[in-house]
């Protein structure tokens, strides 16, 4: 069915009130996924992103409240001492390696976040072998770092084009506000008589959507052990899957939701859904939140989701498409909430000290040190 005004992951008799849509303005925006603005600080990163869409927006927030970084234009990049730190590296690629060259010249710093990793390191078309070569050859300047959001232990080959790696934001951001709003949630959640599995996000071929929808239209069984969310906007392309996943009782939210409603999503769900197709084969944002918060992920095996998780020992359920419905049916790893918080702390510190080594910032004193 589809979903009208509300999202019914955050709506019902498990949901708190300040967390319906209809409330999204009262004083209880403290639950929000926000991050309450921090001045800039002299010499502060500067932040360069062409776009502020997908991912950006929350790792713009949470550099904003790491390090108090800051937005930047062209003029800045070129002419303050501050670090600079591009946000993602595909999306301005010439550019990057331009400004990062004028500013070696006189030592200021300059590194760059890889997003999609995966087609420069291992793609042997002509567009990605010349940028495999220069990020390469960048790695011979001292005031010029290239990091993945991989670990070199889930793609070994990224070493090549890269001085060093982090987590994915997504893996570490969540602050304790929004962790006890989840747990919150959870707790007044009255259970069901079936499973919930969100898929969350856009939901488009790349996300597997089609996969998701045709499984629960088609398997009698799953319906009758899971209920199935389809959580943010519907690509054209899949219209027809959306279709057939409605009229088998499946949960359709048609529209972009806000960041109250996805803390609802997530509270809700027994686990996630990221079984996406190779092309879809990255880091994932949903995954990262999930493993946060100890909620086991559905993902593809052999996929980079499944090595991070095998890697990291994240909550996970792996599967192919061809055998996700028969592995859904048999028991689901539970969920760990502490296991989560353990895993983001840990991702949280390795993350930050590399991104300050990267960036030339000082180091962060711990307590004893204060």
């Amino acid at each position: 069915m589809r979903a009208g005004s509300e999202l019914p992951a955050a709506t019902g008799p498990s949901a708190r009130s300040d967390l319906r849509p209809d409330n999204r303005g009262t004083p209880a925006g403290r639950w929000l996924w926000r991050t309450r603005k921090a001045k800039a600080l002299p010499g502060a990163p500067l932040l360069y992103s062409r776009r502020e869409s997908g991912r950006r927006p929350a790792y713009l927030r949470h550099l904003e409240r790491l390090f108090g970084a800051r937005r930047a234009g062209l003029r800045d990049l070129l002419f303050s001492r501050a670090p600079v730190l591009f946000l993602m590296v595909e999306e301005a690629f010439l550019l990057y390696v331009a400004v990062g060259l004028l500013r070696a010249l006189t030592g200021r710093r300059t590194a760059g976040l890889l997003l999609r990793p995966m087609p420069i390191t291992v793609s042997p078309r002509r567009r990605y072998r010349w940028k495999r070569r220069v990020l390469g050859w960048l790695k011979r300047f001292h005031a010029i770092e290239t990091l993945t959001i991989l670990p070199f232990s889930v793609l070994p080959a990224s070493s090549a084009i890269a001085k060093g790696w982090i987590y994915d934001f997504q893996l570490w951001d969540l602050t304790d506000e929004e962790r006890e709003a989840v747990e919150l949630l959870r707790s007044e959640r009255r259970p069901g008589d079936r499973l919930v599995l969100t898929a969350i996000g856009t939901q488009s071929p790349n996300k597997g959507f089609d996969l998701f929808a045709d499984i629960y239209a088609r398997v009698a069984g799953l319906r009758t052990r899971f209920r199935f969310i389809a959580c943010g906007k519907f690509a054209p392309a899949v219209a027809d899957y959306a279709a057939a996943f409605c009229a088998a009782g499946g949960v359709a939210v048609d529209r972009a939701v806000s960041d109250a409603e996805l803390l609802g999503a997530y509270a809700a769900s027994d686990a996630v859904w990221c079984l996406y197709p190779p092309v879809g084969d990255h880091a994932s944002g949903v995954l990262g939140r999930a493993a946060q918060l100890g909620i086991p992920v559905v993902v593809r095996q052999g996929s980079l989701a499944h090595r991070l998780c095998i890697v990291e020992n994240l909550t996970h359920v792996p599967a192919t498409a061809d055998g996700v419905a028969e592995r859904l049916a048999g028991p689901l790893p539970p969920r760990d909430e502490a296991r989560g918080r353990l895993a983001a702390n840990r991702f949280a510190r390795q993350s930050e000290a590399t991104l300050r080594a990267a960036l030339g910032l000082a180091a962060k004193r711990g307590p004893a040190e204060g």
